[in-house]
């Protein structure tokens, strides 16, 4: 995605406006977007679909698809981003086809969605029944969560009174959309993590934010553990620049998972054959061992801005907690484990690791690598609620100590790093009009707030000026 970014950053001036008038007019742009996740499908009929996949396309031109996956019930969970969609673009279809292992790929059924009967920046998430090509009763339905954006972006300069705001060294604005766009918080973390590495200034922004996040926590074992703007805007971070740190740690052991036909299976009541329990359990003890030390060993590869702000975690935690010995395993093991490397491992294709999805025994092989490895992240053995589990725990234990050395190593940059410009910028205007458009979807909040505080004042002034600005270029363009 970042290098798809690039590539339409460096294109986009190169392209035909889509506007055309007075020289102030020509300098407008209307953004449509579509965030797209093909979440699931139930009751397909599996004699027809036995191998399903879904084609999305834009009226009739077809976009992007999902990998075929086993019916009637298929789960894909797959994430599309459509940016920058045609302005005579109406509607979106999902097509279910059956994927042929000898014979043409079939359409089976659909669903299309008018684009003008979606709230605009509103994430929805429902099940739409399918319609079948030839009507035969029910054909199922399909589970879908999508956001709709669209908007007219002004010229960059327009926006400078709102950038100014955000980029205030006190942080309180990003704080105020924080607190009050839950459901807004995926693109105002998109758009404000953005806008921050256009000015280098990112690290500003995470530190400041988890310092506070740690100020306003009161126990050790929720920390950072809830969804928040915060928490959200580390994983985009990580997973942007955490690639070669991934491979490097990772890689090795998850290709080794596909190729090999062992199972590192537990669960007895997920086995074929109980007698494979001892196999499955040598061979899932002789890979952890693999995995650790290549993971161990990888602490130079991760991005120095990361192991900055790990090591400003720590310290920031021992000061608020100072009898707690393993809070600072615990704070930095919380994102590099529960929210980087074990992800990685369960979903590895959307880490950049594979091209394709792992086959169902490679995939419960590495539910099984990571549900240990953050057992010994979280430095605790496992219980007897999963006594199958128990014979991972001499290795739990055998590398607690290792594990503690590790993430104190991989936290031990104190001194700030320089930031290296980016080669391409994103294009400022495009998220300053996302988070103007958040601004005015909460701008009641906002202004309740504004009473107490003097920053959301001029928020909320500076949110009512652009939406009037905004007002006067679309009566220019009628």
């Amino acid at each position: 995605q970042e290098m798809t970014n690039d590539w339409m950053a460096v294109l986009r001036p190169l392209c035909v406006p889509q506007m055309v008038g007075a020289p102030k007019l020509q300098s407008l742009k209307f953004m449509k977007s579509l965030h797209l996740t093909i979440m699931q499908a139930t009751r397909l009929p599996s004699k027809i679909v036995p191998s399903p996949y879904c084609l999305v396309s834009l009226n009739q031109v077809k976009v992007c698809r999902t990998r075929p996956k086993p019916g009637p019930d298929p789960v894909w969970d797959e994430e599309f981003i459509l940016d920058d969609i045609p302005p005579d673009v109406i509607m979106f279809t999902i097509t279910v086809y059956n994927h042929g292992k000898r014979s043409k790929d079939s359409e089976v059924a659909e669903v299309m969605v008018e684009l003008n009967t979606l709230q605009n920046g509103e994430e929805v998430e429902e099940w739409h029944p399918l319609t079948g090509i030839t009507p035969v009763g029910d054909w199922g339905a399909v589970r879908l969560r999508y956001r709709y954006f669209h908007d007219l972006i002004m010229p960059c300069e327009e926006y400078n009174s709102l950038k100014e705001l955000l980029l205030d060294p006190s942080l309180e604005a990003v704080q105020a959309l924080a607190d009050v766009s839950h459901r807004d918080r995926n693109p105002l973390a998109t758009s404000l993590l953005r806008i921050f590495r256009n000015e280098c200034r990112e690290h500003d922004l995470l530190q400041r934010l988890t310092e506070h996040e740690i100020e306003r926590e009161h126990e050790t074992s929720t920390l950072f553990r809830a969804a928040s703007l915060t928490t959200t805007l580390l994983d985009l971070y990580m997973k942007s620049t955490c690639t070669e740190f991934l491979t490097e740690a990772i890689s090795d052991t998850i290709h080794r998972i596909l190729e090999s036909k062992q199972s590192c299976e537990l669960n007895p009541t997920k086995m074929d054959n109980p007698m494979d329990a001892c196999a499955n359990a040598e061979f899932l003890l002789k890979v952890l061992d693999d995995i650790t030390q290549s993971i161990f060993a990888s602490a130079a590869a991760c991005p120095m801005p990361l192991r900055y702000i790990c090591g400003c975690l720590q310290r920031k935690v021992m000061e608020k907690w100072t009898q707690d010995r393993l809070v600072k395993t615990r704070v930095v093991s919380g994102f590099i484990f529960l929210r980087l490397i074990c992800p990685a491992i369960l979903n590895p294709r959307q880490f950049n690791l594979l091209d394709e999805p792992p086959h169902p025994v490679a995939s419960r092989s590495l539910i099984m690598i990571a549900k240990c490895l953050q057992n010994l992240a979280n430095l605790v053995e496992f219980g007897g609620k999963e006594p199958y589990m128990e014979v991972v725990n001499p290795f739990i234990l055998k590398n607690k100590e290792r594990m503690i050395t590790y993430l104190d190593t991989l936290s031990s940059v104190s001194e700030r790093p320089e930031i290296e410009e980016q080669p391409v910028k994103s294009e400022p205007s495009r998220d300053l009009a996302q988070l103007h458009h958040i601004c005015v979807t909460h701008i009641g909040v906002l202004t309740t707030k504004a009473k107490t505080q003097v920053t959301l004042k001029k928020l909320v002034t500076v949110t009512d000026m652009l939406k009037k600005h905004k007002e006067k270029y679309q009566e220019m363009m009628r």
